[in-house]
């Protein structure tokens, strides 16, 4: 990598994941870097703890609405046809100050009324259900069987919808954070027509779901602005939850020591997963913040208009922070304003989870060599692709039934009429 041209996001990712080149531009350009997301698409990269820290938390200086990034006010980029991740749409996500504060407030408050310890129980559920389906095998893919469908089935029951209805969800998630931006910009579309026919569906037959509080929020949020802020709920929740789950997997069948210590209970399972958001984030990069004025932060002037990437991973590995140690501290769900209010969802989905691998698969090992472990290629997700293992065959649970369980039922509305064509295709 030459030292003045900028690091390519979008070239492929090494099997390693990219930790090293992240310490080459930190070498390199100090705490902040300059990067191309695509061939000719520049940004800067945020490589330093401190640095990362300061711009989540200074809203008034770093903007969330991609729309003011020069890049697009100069026409060289189109927010309509790029990655979605890159994109503008209406939720909080993208929105700073009173407007964030109106759009977040729904999507909150709803997160708070949901009961943790009977989510707990719904988790294990679906876990259990998952596992069955593989248990008397002996081998599993952790990722695709597991790790992946699981916290959008429960995202899915807590919208008040039976399982069929999550799997197509996570179908279409899983394509938002991928390397194809073509078929990532056609996902979110269909997501979108998703969550408008729940909404839509939850205009006729509200129920104790997010959907329905978020409806009922003082904030009155227009349907189109429900659609957008369930999908959010989805969206950042799906596959960085997905990814918690299959890097901690891995830690666990990869590194003795961390294993011995968690089946020895010296490391609890909530401390486990701090320890794996440090060490194996599931978010790489997070993009942006677009600089609202010229700034300098370490050794770069930034101009206003320039994008600014939240580097996550090269935050953890930063030695300002690694010699003060870890505990929770670290900036898996983001910090200031934009901070992720489901937090506590995730860790939940997480933590059960894990617990549920631990009891039900014994003799858990590896079923390829570490080595052979491949990373998806995305340029922000940090995961595995597959996580094969072996384990001694069980049988399959019955577990009690869920009285909150939603039951399918025949309707004509749009999310079933998606659903009809997503088996067709399927």
């Amino acid at each position: 990598m030459s030292p003045t041209r900028p690091a390519r996001l979008y070239a492929p990712v090494p099997s390693c994941g990219r930790s090293e080149l992240w310490e080459r531009l930190r070498e390199i350009h100090g705490a902040v870097a300059p990067v191309e997301l695509e061939p000719g698409v520049p940004a800067w990269l945020l490589l330093g703890y401190h640095e990362n820290l300061s711009v989540l938390q200074n809203p008034h200086l770093f903007s969330r609405d991609t729309r003011q990034w020069r890049e697009v006010t100069d026409g060289r980029v189109d927010l309509s046809d790029s990655r979605p991740t890159l994109s503008w749409r209406p939720n909080a996500l993208y929105a700073d100050g009173p407007e964030h504060t109106r759009l977040r407030a729904p999507v909150a408050d709803a997160l708070v009324r949901v009961d943790l310890t009977a989510t707990s129980r719904t988790v294990r559920r679906i876990a259990d259900d998952l596992v069955d389906a593989f248990v008397a095998t002996g081998r599993a893919d952790l990722i695709g069987e597991f790790a992946a469908p699981l916290p959008v089935l429960v995202l899915n029951h807590l919208y008040g919808l039976p399982d069929s209805y999550g799997h197509m969800l996570g179908d279409l998630t899983a394509v938002l954070f991928g390397a194809d931006a073509r078929r990532g910009e056609d996902a979110v579309a269909r997501v979108h027509q998703y969550f408008a026919g729940l909404v839509s569906r939850k205009r006729v037959r509200p129920g104790p779901d997010l959907v329905s509080w978020m409806m009922a929020h003082p904030s009155r949020l227009s349907d189109h602005e429900l659609a957008h802020a369930a999908a959010l709920i989805n969206n950042a929740s799906h596959q960085p939850t997905a990814h918690l789950i299959g890097n901690t997997l891995r830690t666990l069948l990869t590194d003795g020591r961390v294993r011995t210590a968690h089946a020895d209970a010296r490391l609890s399972v909530q401390d486990l997963l701090d320890h794996v958001m440090w060490t194996d984030t599931p978010f790489q990069v997070l993009p942006a913040r677009i600089a609202l004025q010229d700034v300098r932060i370490g050794d770069c002037d930034i101009r206003g208009g320039d994008a600014l990437l939240i580097g996550f991973e090269a935050a953890h590995q930063d030695p300002a922070v690694r010699a003060a140690g870890g505990g929770r501290a670290h900036l898996m769900f983001g910090a200031g304003p934009h901070a992720c209010p489901a937090r506590n969802l995730a860790r939940t989905i997480a933590a059960t989870a894990v617990t549920a691998v631990h009891e039900r698969l014994g003799g858990l090992s590896l079923a390829v060599p570490p080595r052979e472990l491949r990373l998806r290629p995305s340029p922000f997700l940090r995961g595995l692709v597959e996580l094969p293992v072996a384990f001694t065959p069980g049988e399959p649970v019955q577990p009690a039934a869920d009285p909150d369980r939603p039951r399918a039922a025949e309707h004509t509305d749009l999310l079933s009429r998606l659903l009809s064509r997503w088996r067709r295709s399927a």
